[in-house]
């Protein structure tokens, strides 16, 4: 009977021993330095996270060490099977909830904010030009909070790149910071058109555009009628 107990604890802890690990690799890449040239999207509750995991590992793995003793009963066993059921079924549904739950992923997320601050931009930008009688691009303005995109582990603010005397949206090139709102002129001031960058990934060293339905998402805007 003590060698079936062991057995049955050394094949339950590999999960429980498992979870650990996933715990404490979460916890080393949030807490860990990174490359301050790498842009990343913002993570919500990683550290949470990893002591989801550790903690029901920990449960599990003491669970095995009494089911390994001599004076165990088989009570003990339960232990480690109800980590396994945890970590199995109830923790991958508790993340994917809490990940997919609110317009997917971090990166979906991250490009949906983005998606309704070039908008609000955009339409903030209009509304002043028709005040002034032309569109004004001033890259020294101030946008509310900051994006869902970090550098070094601090959050990125909003920033506006100005192109002037453009004919048509500048996508040539993507900006490499993302968070980037660009807002690019005509040379009569009477036109203007906003793009906007993120990150493709969850980290990378330069941004690309906004799309929507695999294009740059372009919003382009005249003082005469919006196109």
């Amino acid at each position: 009977m003590l060698v079936a107990k062991r057995i049955m604890a050394v094949v339950f802890g590999f999960v429980p021993l498992a979870l650990v690990a996933v715990g404490v690799v979460i916890a080393l890449r949030e807490v860990g330095p990174t490359d301050p040239l790498l842009y990343s999207v913002q993570q919500d509750g990683e550290l949470t996270e990893a002591f989801m995991f550790a903690a029901v590992g920990g449960v599990g793995l003491s669970g095995c060490y009494r089911l390994w003793r001599t004076d165990a009963g088989w009570k003990w066993v339960l232990v480690p099977i109800g980590a396994m059921i945890f970590g199995i079924i109830v923790i991958p549904a508790f993340l994917y909830g809490h990940h997919y739950g609110h317009h997917g992923s971090p990166s979906d997320r991250a490009s949906f904010n983005m998606f309704r601050r070039l908008g609000t931009f955009a339409g903030s930008s209009k509304q002043l030009a028709q005040e002034q009688g032309q569109f004004l691009c001033d890259p020294s303005v101030e946008l509310f909070g900051p994006s869902r995109f970090t550098q070094n582990g601090q959050p990125l603010p909003y920033v506006i790149h100005c192109v002037l005397n453009a004919t048509g949206p500048a996508l040539a090139t993507p900006p490499e910071r993302p968070g980037t709102l660009v807002f690019a002129v005509s040379p009569d001031r009477k036109q203007a058109w906003f793009a906007a960058t993120v990150l493709a990934r969850r980290t990378d060293r330069h941004a690309t555009w906004l799309t929507q339905q695999g294009q740059p998402r372009v919003i382009a805007l005249s003082l005469q009628a919006e196109k």
